[in-house]
């Protein structure tokens, strides 16, 4: 059990990290008068994400000496899996995740060309692939977004909160409305979107007591949105 001022001091640490992401710009809006500006502003965006809530995620964990916890569930979150519940971590269960995002996909993709225009939550317009040549960064961002965030929001935040607070419950809430906030450029229904993904995201973790798990499903959540779906939908042709 990380001690509760060490802990503190790391949590103020990650929260630093946070605030430096939310202070960078906003993630879904870049300005149009870069010449090369999207490439750059994928860039920039995947980097960020990276180095703050990825790589300071490992950082942090590593002087807290809970790396460990990339593997095993901390036993801080005990409690509340009891509460949660739990499931045999099985290919199954993998699966039916999938099926279950692509399945959104389909009827999101479907929805879209009813209705001929673009059904989303939130303002996520700018992180949509435009032309072909541009969903390779759709799946950069969503490889890259599932790792870092899920470290982050589901096993870092929560973890350090926990230690402090002595309440996992609270540590995962915190986490998630710091999840929510970190998306504010998609306006408020992105926001709030967004922290119920984030707490779907914390049950899938409490439930298969797999960090892996979590991570898969945000990978195939942002790979439905920002690829399967614009396909899908014809917003972009795969041929030209």
């Amino acid at each position: 059990m990380i001690e509760r001022l060490f802990a503190a001091v790391l949590l103020a640490l990650a929260l630093a990290a946070f605030v430096h992401f939310a202070r960078g710009g906003e993630v879904g809006f870049p300005p149009p008068h870069w010449p090369s500006g999207r490439a750059r502003y994928f860039t920039r965006a995947a980097s960020r994400i990276a180095v703050l809530f990825g790589a300071t995620s490992i950082l942090l964990l590593a002087v807290a000496g809970r790396i460990d916890a990339l593997r095993a569930m901390p036993r801080a979150f005990a409690p509340l899996r009891q509460v949660t519940g739990a499931v045999p971590l099985a290919g199954e269960t993998a699966m039916l995740l999938a099926a279950a995002v692509l399945g959104g996909a389909a009827i999101g993709a479907i929805g879209a060309r009813l209705l001929r225009r673009r059904l989303q939550v939130g303002r996520i317009g700018a992180v949509l692939p435009r032309a072909r040549s541009e969903l390779g960064w759709g799946v950069l961002l969503s490889l890259v977004a599932g790792v870092s965030e899920e470290l982050f929001f589901r096993l870092l935040v929560p973890l350090l909160a926990t230690a402090v607070t002595g309440s996992p419950l609270i540590g995962f809430a915190a986490a998630t409305l710091l999840f929510g906030a970190a998306h504010r450029y998609q306006g408020w229904t992105g926001v709030v979107a967004t922290m119920l993904v984030g707490a779907l995201l914390a049950y899938a973790y409490l439930l298969t007591a797999s960090l892996w798990v979590a991570i898969a499903l945000h990978v195939f959540i942002d790979l439905n949105a920002l690829v399967l779906r614009p396909v899908l939908s014809g917003q972009v042709r795969l041929r030209r």
